[in-house]
């Protein structure tokens, strides 16, 4: 059984799962990982080694995609397909 650590939302393989799902480009993928972990977008930027309006439009074209408004949205958009397609069996927090 794979675990998640402190800072995950997901295990490794349900995050790969999720991605694929939701068909999210690598740096798209990237960038929503790192909402999870609360980060701001020069923290997202300066990991991703990339400058904060190329973040700004990844989360721009995710908004658009997913018709949310904001970060807060995205995250739980994310969460709330989790759980309906692969977290329902009760084992998540979520």
């Amino acid at each position: 059984m794979a675990l998640v650590s402190e800072t995950e939302i997901f295990t490794e393989i349900e995050w790969l799962e999720l991605v694929n799902e939701l068909s999210l480009p690598p740096r798209q993928a990237e960038v929503i990982k790192r909402l999870f972990l609360g980060h701001s977008d020069k923290q997202i930027a300066r990991e991703l080694q990339i400058s904060v309006p190329t973040v700004r439009t990844h989360l721009s074209r995710l908004f658009s995609r997913f018709d949310v408004h904001d970060r807060t949205e995205l995250v739980l958009y994310v969460v709330r397909h989790f759980r309906k397609n692969s977290g329902a069996n009760g084992s998540h927090y979520f």
